[in-house]
């Protein structure tokens, strides 16, 4: 053998060995998603407490290095936000990763890269026109964003993107922009552009690499909501993207979402994403189906849509399968597959007392359920059966009262939701009861506050038949939280709590108290002589 011969020899064989390590090294069940935009994407939503406790499976690739944050360029961290920038605030791709990570299996890591600079033309990513764009404004925070992205955020990313193939495969592109190309038809067109370089360089096939992207913000008085038609038109333009509504997102002024917002288009961006990725799921508000009369909807912070469902007060326990429509609440759910499917509900049932319900799929007959206690509001797996693809109808009644019913979910996977869980399909403004009779629990019981209406303050009185941890917060006719009346240990007997009216708009509220064994709502009035 020659000298040339065994030197080229020698050569293929280590590349072979590095090639095989590399690919020994790429974890399979590591997702990674590229994201990009501008303010949106690069996120504007104060980060509070909710946002800061997030699941080790959800990764960011840090693509700048910030001391602030104790993180280094191209190194995977925990992704608590900021993800983007060192000093951006919570973005879409935030919640995005949650609901991904909260609807896969245990195996599978979720991370994402991302590049974003608020107030950017598209064009500034793509990269042969990139220079035309990198100053489109010429104040300092804008160019400073650029120059921190080396004047080049398309190839800032390609690269990142690079590095982060050795750890996992990217499965999708997750885009936010528009409000800087509000009008341009030609939109669709730069993207696909955009989109294509991507594809190329990072040797990626476009139906195994979805492109989602967000609409605008589209709330009332917002600057650019007339671009959601032409963001509407991306999939005429590129087969395999998909447009992820921004329909309800609150603002927080007349271009960007507020911390809500992001939370909810988040969780629509990932919503999309699983379904392609062949996961199912369908959610019900329980107070927004078609409630019988003998149900309260009744006012809490912490529940879904700020609303839950509980049998009235005075109203017996049914030992046997209910037979009138009025204890029941009947949810239409529409099934994509043929499969089997795992229904879960978000109670909170304090004691084993009032822990149980009847439920009924479609014309089959009433199951009881028991045994679903609870701490506070959680998720407890009901039953799991083969569904058909169509349109399925789930009844639930009460069984024992005191029971809490916030919310239905229906998964093709057997993992428990997450927190309030994804969006429902039947989210509603159904008025919170108004009237309580004056009617104990098993000796519990709250009373109307004396005087109401409220000019300047008031006595909420209450009684409680053990010693017990007793809260009573106020709300708004909307079952948006107002203020904590009280909160504290509390002894057996009756209690009066003194509530001095501060900076409260006239108007109906409710009152709510919660102990360790009961709940009650009451409405309350506040005059206009604040």
């Amino acid at each position: 053998m020659n000298q040339i011969s065994y030197k080229s020899l020698v050569v293929s064989f280590v590349a072979l060995i590095i090639s095989t390590f590399s690919l020994q090294a790429q974890d399979k069940n590591f997702y990674i998603y590229l994201c990009f935009g501008q303010s949106n994407m690069e996120g504007q939503g104060a980060i509070q407490t909710v946002d800061k406790t997030v699941d080790s499976r959800f990764k960011t690739f840090q693509a700048l290095d910030c001391s602030n944050l104790t993180r280094t360029k191209a190194t995977w961290y925990t992704a608590t936000p900021p993800t983007c920038q060192c000093y951006s605030k919570l973005s879409p791709a935030d919640y995005f990763g949650r609901t991904m990570v909260a609807n896969l299996p245990d195996s599978i890591t979720v991370g994402i890269i991302n590049v974003a600079i608020g107030g950017c033309d598209i064009r500034l990513f793509d990269k042969d026109i990139y220079e035309d764009y990198d100053s489109t404004y010429a104040e300092s925070w804008f160019t400073s964003k650029v120059k921190g992205y080396e004047w080049n955020p398309y190839e800032y990313l390609i690269d990142l993107a690079k590095l982060a193939q050795q750890d996992g495969v990217i499965k999708g592109i997750l885009l936010h922009q528009g409000e800087t190309n509000t009008g341009q038809s030609q939109w669709p067109s730069y993207v696909n552009k955009i989109y294509t370089d991507m594809l190329t360089d990072l040797g990626l096939e476009a139906q195994e690499t979805p492109l989602l992207a967000g609409q605008v913000l589209s709330a009332a008085g917002s600057c650019c909501s007339s671009m959601n038609s032409i963001i509407n038109t991306l999939p005429q333009t590129i087969p395999n993207s998909y447009v992820i509504s921004s329909a309800n997102c609150p603002g927080q002024d007349n271009a960007h979402f507020n911390s809500e917002g992001y939370r909810m288009l988040g969780r629509r961006y990932g919503v999309q994403m699983l379904k392609l990725l062949g996961y199912n799921a369908v959610y019900a508000e329980a107070e927004c189906g078609t409630v019988g009369g003998d149900w309260y909807i009744l006012a809490d912070n912490a529940a879904s849509n700020v609303r839950y469902i509980t049998a009235k007060t005075g109203k017996e326990s049914l030992t046997v399968a209910p037979t009138s429509s009025d204890a029941s609440i009947q949810y239409s759910v529409t099934i994509s597959k043929d499969t089997t499917y795992y229904i879960y509900g978000r109670f909170k049932n304090p004691t084993t007392s009032n822990d149980a319900f009847w439920i009924k799929i479609d014309d089959g007959d009433f199951v009881l359920y028991d045994n679903l206690t609870t701490v506070s509001w959680e998720w407890k797996l009901i039953t799991s059966l083969d569904f058909t693809a169509g349109e399925h109808t789930i009844t639930v009644a009460y069984a024992e009262t005191g029971a809490c019913l916030d919310k239905i979910a229906v998964k093709d996977s057997p993992i428990l939701p997450v927190s309030v869980a994804e969006e429902a399909i039947n989210v509603c403004a159904v008025d919170i009861i108004s009237t309580l009779p004056a009617l104990a629990s098993n000796g519990n019981y709250l009373a109307q506050n004396v005087p109401n209406p409220v000019d300047k303050s008031t006595i909420i009185s209450f009684t409680i038949v053990k010693p017990s941890n007793v809260t009573i917060t106020l709300y708004s006719s909307t079952g948006g939280e107002v203020d904590t009346i009280t909160s504290g240990k509390f002894d057996t007997g009756t209690h009066s709590v003194n509530y001095i009216r501060s900076q409260i708009p006239a108007g109906t509220y409710y009152y709510t108290i919660t102990t360790d064994e009961f709940t009650s709502t009451r409405s309350i009035i506040f005059t206009s002589n604040n």
